[in-house]
């Protein structure tokens, strides 16, 4: 089964770790973040999860390094103080397509 893994500011890995999510790690700046992910691509992760801010600082290099990969799906999500806007496509269903389970809420 595949994981997930997270690349996170400092608070929000942490969050993620206390959740249950092992493999979280803290990114202080976009190059720590692209270091990270290019160092856990080759690993088992069905999703990445990046904050926002990371992820736009990097946009670039998570394009090349995973074009033409079916995983992993890269989730990107409000970081510590940033808005959390109206999503198109919900974590849920991210998540089903990446690891074929399916998440009921409440």
């Amino acid at each position: 089964m595949k994981g997930i893994a997270v690349i996170a500011d400092r608070d929000t890995a942490t969050l993620f770790k206390l959740a249950g999510v092992g493999s979280s790690f803290i990114a202080d700046s976009p190059e720590e973040a692209e270091e990270v992910l290019r160092s856990i691509l080759d690993k088992d992760f069905g999703v990445i999860v990046l904050t926002k801010s990371l992820a736009q600082s990097i946009q670039r290099t998570i394009a090349k390094l995973v074009k033409d990969r079916k995983y992993p799906i890269i989730l990107v999500i409000p970081g510590k103080d940033e808005p959390i806007e109206k999503e198109t496509i919900s974590a849920q269903e991210y998540i089903k397509k990446a690891l074929g389970i399916e998440i009921k809420t409440g």
